[in-house]
């Protein structure tokens, strides 16, 4: 009876010893200094995000739509549709604004005049958002739409890759230069 109570004292005893062990083992994670100065330097890590106020910027898109002379539709559908199509032409609008335009282009020359000269323009974006300021009833039954974003400054500085820092761009020359063998 005594070897047991013995032993299990003893494994008390071992297991606090282990316990406690992981608190000596450092000053510097349980002093009190060695904690407010890591906790002041969070906090001034902080500060300057918080500091840094967004700088918004309005930008507006316009697009116009016209009515459908399918004999088909009724004249509240050719209305909804044009309003429709000036809504999605404002949203392209305000698209190539924020994300820019892709142009592709292709031409052919042909005893040094231009044969075909072609191109084609693309956007592809997001936009999260804008607001309909207005929806314009115009002459020939056109309509005009008004789209609105507000935008932070930084946004474009972030999504165009030609506004990196002057790090990286390098001169023409020193890009086109042609080592000699």
């Amino acid at each position: 009876m005594k070897k047991q109570t013995v032993l299990k004292l003893s494994m008390v005893g071992l297991a606090s010893v282990f316990v406690l062990s992981g608190c000596i083992q450092s000053k510097s994670c349980c002093s009190g200094t060695e904690v407010r100065t890591q906790h002041n330097q969070a906090a001034s890590v902080v500060q300057p995000a918080q500091a840094s106020k967004p700088e918004l910027m309005k930008i507006s898109g316009i697009g116009y739509g016209a009515e459908s002379t399918f004999g088909a539709y009724t004249p509240g559908q050719r209305r909804l549709m044009a309003i429709r199509a000036s809504k999605l032409d404002a949203y392209r609008a305000l698209a190539e604004q924020l994300h820019g335009v892709k142009i592709d282009s292709n031409t052919s020359i042909s005893t040094l005049t231009a044969k075909s000269d072609s191109f084609r323009a693309r956007v592809n974006a997001v936009v999260r958002g804008a607001r309909i300021v207005s929806v314009t009833p115009m002459a020939d039954r056109n309509y005009e739409t008004v789209l609105e974003v507000y935008v932070d400054k930084r946004f474009f500085e972030q999504t165009f890759i030609y506004s990196g820092s002057k790090a990286t761009i390098q001169s023409p020359e020193s890009v086109y230069q042609v080592s000699s063998y």
